[in-house]
């Protein structure tokens, strides 16, 4: 790789509310065993962007910060040990890779209950690595650089994907793949199931594929606009719905009703991220269904009828966050499946840097199924 220079441009949040400001930024010059500096070459933005922008996210950083949490780059500098991914594939300096969260490996979330995506530390010093990084640590992906810390797992990128097809891993489908797995812990999606899917976005998209290979006879999806549904039709939904169309819950009830001979359907998946959808799903699904909830990031209130969750014998699952298997099984399913489905439309604006903003905004205004910034 080129000279590492001694600044970069980042895109940084100084108040909640407010645009970014591309500004300059250090770059680490030497790293610590096990750490990489990557060179940047595409960075997604995501709906939880827009709600930490905003200060609506359940999790507020210290300002000013770095943001971007959907990175992949390739290798520009490798700190000394870092010999392999987290799949015991040899790095060097050049590889393309994607990357998870930090964990600390070290309290009783991460290894006696197994669930490092709950590690106890990660409101600390490990928060730098979910896009929300002080401006002296690199650790944001809107940035021409970005510092990987030792802690941190990395994955190579097959030669044969493109970054559009892969960049939805590095936080819509990883997230999938894990709500998925714990959804086939209670039997999951089986022959003959209806899937309803409650939003059009990435993290709705994927579920739909997942869904579509898992056998669901019947997949609908509820949301908008008119451009992702398309997408969702050409990716194997049997029924949409657009919101802005179908704007009363009562009339997209009936309409469940309808495509699922009066019962419901069995799996409900919460994609949209609007708490009052789950209101919504509770009353939609079939007695005895699944709901998993993936999309809630809001801490909007909305208020629901618990009595549903009894009466009708619901399981409901929230699963949030997710561990570098689900980023590796994300990889997989879309080399194996390359030629099945464009992957490549998940990503439908491209913005420099520059014009961070009008991603934002366009991603706000549901124009983009994803943004993503590119770098030279």
């Amino acid at each position: 790789m080129a000279d590492i220079p001694k600044t970069c441009k980042a895109a940084a949040l100084y108040e909640f509310g407010e645009d970014l400001r591309v500004i300059d930024v250090p770059v680490p010059q030497e790293l610590p065993d096990k750490a990489i500096l990557v060179k940047v070459s595409m960075a997604g933005v995501c709906g939880s962007d827009i709600h930490i922008q905003s200060g609506s996210m359940g999790i507020k950083p210290p300002l000013p910060c770095i943001m971007g949490h959907e990175t992949i780059g390739r290798i520009a500098k490798l700190g000394k040990g870092r010999v392999c991914d987290a799949a015991e594939q040899p790095l060097k300096e050049g590889d393309r890779i994607i990357w998870g969260h930090p964990f600390c490996y070290d309290c009783y979330d991460c290894n006696i209950a197994n669930t490092p995506a709950m590690c106890s530390h990660i409101g600390g010093e490990l928060r730098l690595g979910y896009g929300m990084s002080p401006l002296d640590r690199l650790m944001g992906g809107f940035s021409e650089y970005e510092y990987v810390s030792p802690m941190t797992k990395v994955l190579k990128i097959p030669d044969e994907l493109t970054d559009e097809e892969v960049i939805g891993v590095a936080c819509a489908f990883r997230s999938v793949v894990s709500g998925f797995e714990k959804l086939n812990k209670i039997g999951g999606i089986t022959l003959g199931d209806t899937v309803l899917i409650q939003g059009a976005g990435p993290i709705g998209l994927y579920s739909l594929l997942l869904a579509v290979e898992s056998g669901a006879t019947q997949i609908i999806v509820v949301g908008a606009p008119p451009e992702r549904l398309a997408l969702a039709r050409e990716w194997g939904a049997t029924h949409t719905i657009d919101i802005f169309e179908i704007t009363d819950p009562k009339k997209r009830l009936e309409m469940i009703r309808e495509y699922t001979g009066g019962r419901g359907p069995e799996v409900v998946i919460e994609a949209s991220g609007f708490p009052p959808a789950v209101e919504e799903g509770l009353e939609m699904i079939k007695k005895g269904g699944k709901y998993l909830i993936l999309g809630q990031t809001s801490l909007k209130e909305t208020t629901f009828i618990p009595h549903y969750i009894l009466q009708k014998n619901l399981t409901v699952i929230g699963s949030g966050g997710a561990e570098i298997r689900h980023f590796y099984r994300a990889l997989q399913f879309i080399k194996s499946r390359q030629k099945k489905f464009d992957f490549s439309k998940m990503v439908s604006s491209k913005y420099c840097l520059d014009d961070i903003n009008v991603a934002f905004a366009n991603m706000k205004a549901g124009k983009d199924v994803k943004a993503a910034i590119v770098f030279d």
